[in-house]
């Protein structure tokens, strides 16, 4: 089958008179992404009519579509193109060109997702571009730099990295550069172009930087841009002539929020877009005495990519967790400190266990991550939806697991440790201050010490420690981020036998 698709596109490719060099291009494209993508020879073909038609790459279209994520697809690309790519774990000596990007001024750099890189040779201009196959925007480059450049992909995540606050040198007075409108180096006076461009890019600089939280905040006089990076808040840099009034405004619009509703709190949902994936951002507002304050928790799917070994867990800890999760019935639970990671293990377990075998079902407050194959509930405490009537619901659902987001009040750990000796496995996280400790909360949220030692399968506590950076010993540099901290370090403990 492969062959033959290889056999008509090479004669599509040979034969073509009246196409255009696009087009004859993204044919060789599919190609040569054909076979390492999850798509038929019926449906390749469909995607790349459908790229020609409106004279789009091919690449784009794939991406746009959610057909393939861009950390997979960038790769085939350069290969194609026989030129670098440069992986977002490598970027030593990866500095931002300032005369460079001065020049092509920032809004343009993150309009068109590229990063001049410095250069110690007169040679060509290296750039990092995620669309690298991008002909006209590498004769612009060109023309805007005044020099040839050789171009090198690069995720939008690592560009926006390197175009990130202390990551390099960037513009500071960006001005439209040749050929740019003033709308899109921000310097309309309509705001409301800046402001959507503004809320689009920091929401993409929160997944390319690996924040778990965005925390936009109203003050006397402005609006302050916080992240939270590797458990640290870092601030970001926010245009001073942004109204921050608009700038909240235009998140609940996205959340579907109500607009208009500034005096009480509220929850709701937004998703976005970014490097050819969905991203959910879990949206909170709370009024403070300045205007308001709006969280927005991180959930990007990629976190549900990552195995046991991903999450740092050692390989005798995997093991003893998945004998504990496998079992037919019983209660499994994990603790931590808040932020630690206790939901993301949660979802770990359940894609382990999840199988068309068995019946999964989750109560939760909120959902945060949408499983295929699961059935998931939402906590809805304002008309009576709780966790505890949810799982005498779930109970006759004839389910074979049961995830409870969290088992906070007795009759919740009443119904979760019923369900457990009945033949369900009940997967939950509580909070104790550690893995012994666990038991004995159960206890004081009423349950039976006798019920607790036979339906309990295993407690893991774990927590994420901060890890100094090596470049600078805490005190902060570019490669942290001028956090002082680079990654944090899984540390766990699991006990099985009570």
């Amino acid at each position: 089958m492969r062959g033959a698709f290889r056999t008509r596109i090479t004669a599509f490719v040979m034969t073509v008179r009246v196409k255009s060099e696009g087009q004859t291009r993204n044919a060789r494209m599919a190609q040569h992404l054909y076979g390492s993508i999850d798509l038929t020879e019926a449906q390749m073909a469909e995607v790349l009519d459908q790229a020609d038609a409106r004279g789009m790459l091919l690449e784009q279209l794939l991406l746009e579509q959610r057909l393939i994520d861009e950390d997979r697809l960038l790769p085939m690309v350069c290969e194609l193109l026989q030129i670098d790519h440069l992986d977002a774990g490598d970027l030593n000596g990866a500095v931002l060109d300032p005369e460079a990007a001065s020049r092509l001024s920032l809004a343009y750099l993150n309009a068109k997702a590229v990063a001049p890189l410095s250069s110690p040779d007169a040679g060509p201009q290296s750039v990092l571009m995620a669309v690298p196959g991008d002909a006209a925007l590498c004769r612009e480059l060109e023309f805007l730099l005044g020099r040839r450049i050789a171009p090198r992909g690069a995720t939008r995540r690592t560009i926006r990295f390197l175009l990130s606050p202390g990551q390099g040198t960037r513009p500071s007075t960006p001005a439209p550069a040749q050929g740019e409108s003033s709308e899109e180096a921000g310097g309309t006076p309509e705001m409301e172009g800046p402001v959507i461009r503004f809320v689009n890019e920091k929401l993409a600089d929160s997944v390319a930087l690996g924040a778990s939280d965005i925390h936009f905040e109203s003050t006397v006089s402005s609006l302050a841009l916080r992240m939270r990076i590797n458990g640290l808040l870092s601030r970001q840099a926010v245009d001073p002539e942004l109204n921050p009034a608009a700038v909240l405004a235009r998140l609940k619009v996205m959340a579907r929020a109500n607009v208009s509703e500034r005096r009480l709190p509220q929850d709701a949902r937004l998703q976005l877009p970014i490097a050819g994936r969905v991203v959910d951002f879990r949206f909170s507002s709370l009024p403070t005495q300045h205007g308001e304050s709006i969280a927005l928790r991180v959930l990007d799917p990629r976190a549900l990519e990552r195995g046991w070994a991903d999450l740092g867990f050692a390989p005798d800890l995997i093991a003893g967790i998945t004998r504990a999760i496998e079992k037919p019935n019983g209660l499994f639970l994990v603790t931590g400190p808040t932020g630690s990671g206790k939901t993301t293990t949660l979802y770990t377990a359940l894609r382990h266990l999840n199988s068309p075998l068995s019946k999964i079902v989750t109560v939760e407050d909120p959902v945060e991550y949408e499983l295929p194959g699961i059935q998931q509930v939402q906590v809805h405490e304002a008309i009576g939806l709780s966790f505890a009537r949810v799982l005498r619901s779930i109970l006759r659902h004839d389910p074979n697991v049961i995830m409870i987001g969290e088992i906070r009040d007795e009759e919740t750990a009443a119904i979760a440790c019923r369900a457990a000796q009945v033949g369900r496995m009940v997967l939950s996280t509580l909070h104790a201050n550690s893995a012994e400790a666990a038991a004995t909360r159960l206890g004081d949220l009423g349950v039976p010490r006798y019920l607790v030692q036979d339906v309990l399968r295993g407690v893991l506590s774990q927590s994420l420690v901060l890890r100094s950076c090596g470049g600078c010993g805490g005190t902060g540099c570019r490669d942290c981020g001028f956090t002082g901290a680079v990654e944090r370090r899984l540390e766990a403990r699991l006990i099985e036998r009570f």
